[in-house]
């Protein structure tokens, strides 16, 4: 009678594990269904899904090989793709009595396209996508964090085609909800680090107040060490001319308050060089062009630094934004011959906490 009870627990045992495993597989593909069809509601877009695993104990699931693509008009880049994405409850915002969400997203790319039509363009994140985000994860998102990933800025109407990419992007954002259980200011923080054109060095972070009814923010941004020639399909699409040698550099700071905005971009050439009649004398009127530019780029530079920069002043609204073009041109003759500007912040530098280090969930 003993072996025969201990055999009884042992199947039911058995029974009651088969019956969790099954649960939990036909659970993770019915969530996979229920994303996949989610995010294919937005207008003109089809996303699928491959694979959804569920983390229960942590309050998680990841979306694995995820690939979104435009159906309208003719654009020949994903949207979005990554393969994996993970959606948890943050358990330390749980100590100070928010139960809230954290989403990660690794090895991603995100292709931002502009043309000369809609349907060669493909616009970046609005509000449906995150009305969509709300619906796979119902818990209000206070942390939302980027490993490893690439942002391209595309054109394909343009000759040569334009590609301007963003690799190795580090992206945090913290305090979303705006709460002071979680942060000791209402204010949340995005912080990012990348490589624009896969070899300079961007910083930025972002100060920002969510829930304001208008614009209400402070960014500021560096990048510097970028090979000029790594511009040239981008110079030669939108400016008809290209580098020949030299390195960009740009800071930028803007504030935003009640959806009125001020600051100033400070972009410097160091070593510019754009006109080369070896090459350059292929087209006559490119010739002449880049001829005229090369020339009015090297008379108005600061010959000490060999350095060719102005500073951007820009305010106004979101409504009616206004640039102070007198001033920028008064900037570039002012870097030549009064102080060449250095393509660095005004104030401070940007500091980079170390949790913008890549997540373990990898």
């Amino acid at each position: 009678m003993k072996n025969l009870a201990k055999r009884w627990w042992f199947w039911l045992a058995v029974v009651v594990v088969a019956i969790v495993v099954v649960v939990h597989m036909y659970l993770a593909i019915w969530v996979r269904d229920y994303v996949n069809r989610k995010l294919s509601e937005i207008p003109g877009y089809r996303a699928h899904v491959a694979a959804i695993t569920l983390h229960l104990w942590r309050g998680a699931y990841q979306i694995h090989n995820i690939d979104i693509k435009k159906t309208s008009g003719d654009v020949p880049v994903p949207f979005f793709s990554a393969p994996l994405v993970d959606l948890s409850v943050e358990w330390k915002a749980l100590w100070d009595g928010a139960f809230v969400g954290e989403i990660d997203i690794y090895k991603a790319k995100l292709n931002l396209v502009n043309g000369k039509t809609k349907e060669q363009q493909q616009a970046p994140v609005d509000e449906p996508w995150t009305e969509k985000i709300k619906q796979l994860f119902p818990v209000k998102i206070n942390r939302f964090a980027v490993h490893k990933s690439e942002l391209h800025y595309r054109d394909f109407s343009k000759e040569p085609k334009v590609d301007v990419p963003i690799d190795e992007v580090q992206m945090v954002a913290t305090n979303l909800t705006n709460s002071k259980k979680l942060s000791k200011t209402l204010k949340a923080e995005i912080e990012m680090t990348g490589r624009p054109l896969r070899s300079g060095n961007l910083r930025m972070r972002l100060d920002l107040d969510p829930y304001a009814a208008k614009p209400t923010f402070a960014v500021k941004l560096e990048m510097e060490e970028i090979p000029l020639t790594k511009l040239n399909d981008f110079a030669k699409a939108y400016g008809g001319f290209t580098f020949e040698s030299g390195t960009f550099k740009m800071a930028t700071e803007m504030n935003s308050k009640n959806g009125a905005f001020n600051g100033y971009v400070e972009p410097v050439f160091d070593h510019m060089g754009i006109f080369n009649p070896e090459h350059d004398s292929e087209n006559p009127l490119s010739f002449v062009w880049q001829a005229i530019l090369g020339g009015v780029t090297e008379i108005v530079r600061n010959h000490s630094k060999d350095r060719f920069g102005t500073r951007v002043p820009y305010s106004g609204t979101f409504d009616n934004p206004a640039q102070d073009t007198m001033t920028t041109i008064f900037n570039v003759f002012r870097n030549a011959f009064v102080k060449a500007f250095e393509g660095k912040l005004e104030n401070d530098k940007i500091d980079l906490p170390k949790k913008i280090e890549p997540d373990k969930k990898e």
